[in-house]
């Protein structure tokens, strides 16, 4: 299949396949969700090919860093490479394993597709027990879930390897929690933001109200000293981009149509805090793995909205965005939220899902 018709089939897919699901939602609300979204056998069986096709993609720019990636890859000697203990050592060690073993390059992301996709179905299983098939198509229909498996692969892998981690460190066990976010950690390290910000909301916070006015603040902070909030994170340096992007060194900004306060990213951003507000301010609906879910998500995305201004300021929001999926379908399946909410369920699926359709196939 041609490099270009890869995201439009897989929007296709997903739309049809929320259609599918949502509809039966509308139109029998008298149904379990169990029976109306099955077992776990379609999703796993639709995850696993979903990773072999995306895996096995043409090598082209038009998926962005994919090319990057593969001249990488092939250019990497394994004579000559020596470890650098300092900089993402497990992705290190995962490219000298395939090379050593004699894989080609679509071997190579065929595995990195493989544990993008199906940490997260692992993750989503865990946490959604009761209707994997729906959960799952709410983490596929999201915004970002294809350009983060042909584009920032690394980050991608990374992330969700870490939304496995939440899954296992809410259920107490936390040793396979913590060495899937070191794992994650020697991937890509920016995932010490969303590693931390679970970790607060497991032991520091326990009231998501405080994570929300803090999400709130943050657009103030932004607004008044965003350029010194960006620079004081730039000084950090826990991520191997940051300086170079909060500051736009070395970068040529006509690459960048827009950039400045994104009050679209934002509004996207704000419907997860919305649903959080909702479920635990509103309704006083008390469940301490949401909790936890919501507070990661609203302290990452403030972390973005405070260097909103920076270039590719999309990598930031993806490590809050990860978890999007899961603050909007957590309490639909898990939570009492609403009288008629198999209705309400399979309509919000059609507008996620449309939603993403729209902007990756008209706007973005």
């Amino acid at each position: 299949m041609r490099a270009s018709l890869y995201e439009p089939v897989y929007l296709a897919l997903i739309l049809l396949l929320s259609c599918w699901i949502g509809f039966r939602y509308i139109n029998s609300p008298d149904y379990s969700r169990q029976e109306k979204g099955g077992g776990s056998l379609f999703p796993l069986i639709l995850c696993i090919v979903l990773a072999f096709w995306i895996g096995y993609r043409p090598i082209s720019y038009l998926f962005g860093d994919t090319g990057n990636y593969a001249y990488i890859y092939r250019s990497t000697q394994i004579r000559n490479v020596t470890m650098n203990w300092h900089q993402e050592w497990v992705w290190q060690w995962f490219i000298i394993l395939c090379r050593t073993a004699g894989l080609g390059v679509e071997e190579f992301f065929t595995l990195v597709a493989t544990g993008y996709i199906l940490s997260a179905f692992w993750a989503v299983k865990r946490l959604m027990p009761n209707n994997p098939m729906l959960g799952m198509l709410f983490v596929l229909a999201s915004l970002m879930f294809f350009a983060y498996g042909v584009n920032g692969i690394r980050n991608g892998l990374a992330c969700h390897l870490v939304l496995l981690a939440i899954s296992f460190l809410l259920d107490d066990k936390y040793l396979v929690g913590i060495f899937l976010c070191l794992a994650a950690f020697g991937i890509h390290r920016s995932t010490l933001l969303p590693i931390a910000a679970t970790f607060a909301g497991i032991f520091l916070i326990r009231d998501t109200r405080y994570s929300i006015i803090f999400w709130v603040a943050s657009i103030f902070i932004s607004l008044v000293a965003g350029d010194m909030v960006s620079g004081f994170f730039a000084s950090l340096g826990f991520d191997d981009r940051m300086t170079e992007y909060t500051t736009a060194r070395g970068i040529d900004m006509r690459l960048f149509s827009r950039t400045g306060f994104r009050w679209d990213f934002l509004l996207y951003s704000a419907a997860p805090v919305v649903m959080a507000w909702y479920v635990c301010v509103k309704r006083q609906i008390r469940d301490s793995w949401y909790d936890v879910i919501c507070t990661a998500y609203c302290l990452c995305n403030a972390f973005w909205i405070m260097v909103i201004r920076a270039a590719f300021s999309n990598r930031f929001a993806y490590l809050s965005w990860f978890l999007y999926p899961l603050v909007i379908a957590y309490p639909l399946i898990n939570l009492p939220i609403w009288e008629d909410q198999d209705r309400k369920t399979g309509w919000i699926l059609l507008a996620y899902s449309g939603f993403s359709v729209f902007m990756l196939l008209f706007v973005w």
